[in-house]
């Protein structure tokens, strides 16, 4: 059964979106200096880079993956059950990448930690991609918007999911996917036209 009230769906996804990236931030903690000690701030707000390091990547990505959904979402003219449980899904794994984030802050030689920041983010990415092939499947966009194409999603999917195996090689070379991650829309976007 198709349904045409988009704005509720929309309005969900960039709310619960939103409370994402807001627990991101929220990961990050403001040193506690003992009193006297306050001269030391510098360091101890030095010692917080790769936090905050950690924090823009994920910002960036949930930031991308939201930006390629706000995509989709413009293209529809309708929606169905399965839509909106994928949607469902797609959110269900977004939300979970402050716990992950928070992970490879906290253990960032650990290959176990950056795998389950890939899985999520590749798991995210592959069930956008499948979004987007059910949408066109069922025809659920508008007939001037059928250009919309999975490729971006499905190239993030595979990204995210080479760096894991990758991560057990060295962290770090994971973490270099990622941020390519970030860029990686634009080109993939022009091979898909």
């Amino acid at each position: 059964m198709e349904r045409t009230d988009l704005a509720r769906i929309v309005a969900f996804t960039d709310g619960v979106l939103a409370v994402a990236i807001t627990l991101l931030a929220l990961n990050i903690d403001v040193p506690d200096l003992p009193s006297g000690r306050e001269d030391e701030l510098g360091e101890e707000l030095v010692d917080l880079l790769p936090s905050l390091a950690a924090y823009a990547m994920a910002f960036a990505l949930v930031g991308r993956y939201w930006v390629i959904h706000h995509g989709l979402f413009q293209r529809l003219r309708a929606f169905d059950g399965t839509l909106m449980a994928l949607n469902l899904l797609f959110l269900a794994l977004l939300v979970l990448v402050p716990f992950s984030t928070d992970l490879v802050d906290s253990y960032d030689h650990e290959p176990v930690a950056a795998a389950v920041f890939a899985a999520i983010l590749g798991l995210a990415a592959l069930v956008n991609g499948m979004m987007i092939r059910h949408v066109l499947r069922r025809e659920l966009v508008h007939e001037h918007a059928r250009d919309v194409t999975a490729a971006v999603s499905l190239g993030l999917a595979s990204i995210f999911f080479v760096s894991v195996p990758l991560a057990f090689v060295a962290t770090w070379l994971a973490h270099i996917l990622w941020v390519v991650a970030i860029f990686v829309r634009y080109p993939l976007r022009r091979l898909a036209r």
